[in-house]
């Protein structure tokens, strides 16, 4: 099992590659330049972008070669490792294409499941690696609930609101300009498919749902903007999900009952409690610390577990963990659940 550490405790003969090539140099791109150039200082980093005015701001802030064309990079780059954040329908494309170069790929959170064939295949070989983010599962409090729900009783119930306005995402571009501005790319799916993963890893597959779609803002979007979802899960434990982008103040918070206590988390770090019957509130990880946050981002926005996943994909790739926390094979079910979900507001 892959063990959580925050610390820097790469050596250079630990390490099998020494070139990083980070595809995509949006909002997610910088992050992860920003994440390997001080974490990884032994790695050499370049980058790919296709516009002119990131390319010249990536140079000036940390002095890599940036790249015009993926082609390009390839060719005088010869990467040995490969992160993809572009935007996710062109995810596929560049993923193959580099696994079968022999490049191991990391990649943003899909969508779509276009290419999964291929990417399956490539997962279940395990080499080159190829591996898929899929942050929440990288969190302390997420890994936390998963491993210790079970002392609140055999049945239990959730509800749990994830928001924010969308305009509010990327506060310097505007909402329809990336690609969440599409019905099929949609900010609601994108949640979705960032917080299903670990509701299942903790309570098992979707046995039954039933979903209620809502356009509550006056934004200009091809699709609803809140969807309350009610769920069934395979150990029993039903929920009431509610997702928007439309919540001014952005609130990621859950409220788990059983018998036996509560779960509450409102998004930080400090604040999971577990309420004991006997009225005792327990802070189980108050001990823990977090990376410095990035302003631009929600005050819930923690960045440890991005730099988790990746120092977990280094890992894979050295061989010093064989442990996968999620692949292509779980996603692939996610984004079949979040289709089902959608055509309820799609009319199909």
């Amino acid at each position: 099992m892959y063990t959580l550490n925050i610390e820097s405790t790469y050596t250079q003969r630990h390490l099998s590659i020494a070139r990083v090539l980070l595809l995509g140099l949006g909002s997610m791109g910088r992050r992860r330049l920003r994440l390997l150039s001080h974490f990884f200082p032994q790695f050499s980093l370049a980058a790919v972008d296709s516009r002119d005015d990131r390319r010249k701001a990536v140079t000036h802030e940390f002095g890599c070669p940036v790249f015009e064309s993926f082609a390009d990079a390839l060719k005088d780059f010869a990467p040995q490792a490969l992160i993809v954040s572009t935007p996710p329908t062109s995810h596929s494309a560049f993923l193959v294409e580099a696994l079968h170069r022999g490049i191991h790929t990391f990649s943003e959170l899909d969508l779509l499941d276009d290419g999964y064939e291929e990417l399956l295949a490539f997962e279940k070989r395990g080499a080159p690696v190829a591996h898929l983010s899929s942050t929440m599962l990288y969190r302390s409090e997420n890994r936390w609930i998963i491993n210790n729900h079970s002392a609140l009783g055999k049945r239990k119930f959730y509800t749990y609101h994830v928001g924010q306005y969308l305009p509010d995402w990327h506060p310097w571009e505007k909402y329809d300009a990336f690609f969440v501005g599409s019905a099929q790319t949609n900010a609601i799916r994108e949640i979705l498919c960032i917080e299903l993963p670990w509701l299942i890893k903790s309570f098992g597959s979707v046995t039954e749902h039933r979903c209620l779609w809502s356009q509550t803002s006056s934004l200009t979007l091809p699709y609803p903007d809140t969807c309350h979802a009610l769920l069934r899960h395979a150990d029993g434990t039903t929920g009431s999900l509610v997702v928007d982008c439309v919540a001014r103040s952005a609130l990621r918070e859950l409220r788990l009952d059983g018998e036996e206590g509560t779960i509450v988390w409102k998004g930080k770090l400090d604040s999971l409690r577990f309420l004991a019957p006997s009225g005792k509130d327990i802070a189980p990880l108050s001990g823990e610390r977090e990376l410095e946050q990035i302003g631009e981002y929600a005050d819930f926005i923690n960045e440890t577990p991005y730099l988790e996943e990746l120092r977990h994909f280094f890992h894979l790739i050295t061989g010093e963990t064989t442990g996968r926390i999620y692949g292509y094979a779980e996603h692939r079910e996610i984004l079949h659940l979040a289709d089902k979900f959608e055509r309820e507001w799609r009319g199909r």
